[in-house]
């Protein structure tokens, strides 16, 4: 029926099929406690191990599915023995804002159809849970099994709607997704395919694909919609992709000469900078400078008279920011020309101002 109606969006996944990677393209999860790391935009994961993990971008997909990018994982230091309380997982968080319809916590709550694509070197039984984004309220876990390594295969769950229970319905974490590559005992269940209280993300026969090095584990086409079958993949716009994502991270700044924004000193130790989001935010963004030295000496300002100023300061500070646009005072300075400007990237170094409101 969808098809024959040409309905609108369905999958609530933004960047399902892995084309925005705003980030970069590779990280490691090392073996810190309770580690995170974003590359891929929206994706996110869950860490606690002796191991380490690597994930990358890859160009290994599904013949003939339609995607190009896949994200995968890479033991790079194993844990043969994964303790009661550790664990390597995906997760996806969608906000409040895009699930409220769903009616969860109500008699009303609907039915939702996960579905994605994966391989991995280990065959096996892994876990797939759907849980409230902003507490630990309700579990919902099934068996995703691996029954051919090094294969893709698609996989789907259909959910039942989960009639009780918290869950967040503006722009906090509303509901999320986890698949879990390894897990403890404390977070593993035999009550499978049901709404739970209790922390557990996992079936009992969960493996433990930390165990060797040059384990790999890959994702793609991850989709969520409304019903009981899981549909062809929505293929959005980059364009259309970009800007999702853009609501809880983007990057100012880039290569040498690149411009920051327009500028002004209104003192002689500062200069002001001020631009909009490219899209509204979903809160505030907390700014951090990714750079060659980390600090002011990466950018100078550029007057109007076509002069240049380094920034010899090393701080800055974050003035009226909001959802629709960011502010930053460049301070620590002496002697800057109180006249307008631009602020750029210094010649032969790189600069990028990161603006993060993610779940």
């Amino acid at each position: 029926a969808r098809d024959l109606v040409s309905a609108g969006r369905k999958n609530l996944i933004i960047n399902g099929d892995l084309r925005v990677w705003q980030r970069g393209t590779s990280a490691t999860l090392n073996n810190s406690t309770s580690q995170t790391v974003k590359v891929a935009d929206r994706w996110n994961n869950y860490h606690s191990t002796d191991g380490a993990v690597t994930e990358s971008q890859s160009t290994d997909v599904p013949t003939g599915a339609g995607f190009y990018y896949s994200l995968k994982h890479e033991v790079s230091i194993a844990d043969t023995s994964i303790t009661a309380a550790q664990y390597h997982c995906h997760k996806y968080d969608i906000e409040g804002y895009d699930v409220a319809h769903l009616l969860w916590g109500t008699a009303q709550a609907k039915t939702i159809t996960v579905s994605f694509w994966a391989k991995s070197s280990v065959a096996g039984d892994y876990g797939f849970c759907i849980r409230p984004g902003a507490n630990n309220g309700r579990f919902y876990v099934d068996t995703l099994t691996i029954s051919q390594a090094n294969t893709w295969e698609k996989y789907s769950f259909t959910v039942p709607g989960c009639p009780d229970g918290t869950w967040e319905k503006t722009t906090s974490a509303g509901l999320e997704v986890q698949i879990s590559h390894s897990m403890g005992t404390s977070y593993q269940t035999s009550s499978l395919r049901q709404w739970q209280s209790s922390l557990v993300v996992s079936p009992t026969s969960q493996v433990n694909w930390m165990g060797t090095v040059g384990n790999t584990w890959y994702i793609t086409g991850l989709q969520l919609e409304v019903g009981k079958n899981a549909t062809d993949f929505e293929y959005r716009s980059y364009g259309g992709e970009l800007a999702l994502c853009q609501r809880y991270f983007y990057i100012n700044g880039g290569e040498q000469n690149d411009i920051i924004s327009q500028a002004f000193a209104p003192a002689s130790s500062e200069i002001a900078v001020a631009w909009p989001h490219p899209t509204e935010m979903r809160a505030v963004p907390t700014i951090t400078i990714s750079s060659t030295n980390n600090n002011n000496t990466d950018f100078y300002f550029r007057t109007i008279n076509n002069t240049g100023f380094s920034l010899t300061g090393s701080g800055y500070a974050l003035d009226q920011m909001t959802k629709h646009h960011a502010s930053i005072w460049f301070n620590g300075m002496s002697g800057v020309p109180q006249v307008p400007g631009q602020v750029r990237v210094q010649s032969g170094r790189t600069a990028f101002i990161h603006l993060s409101a993610e779940l």
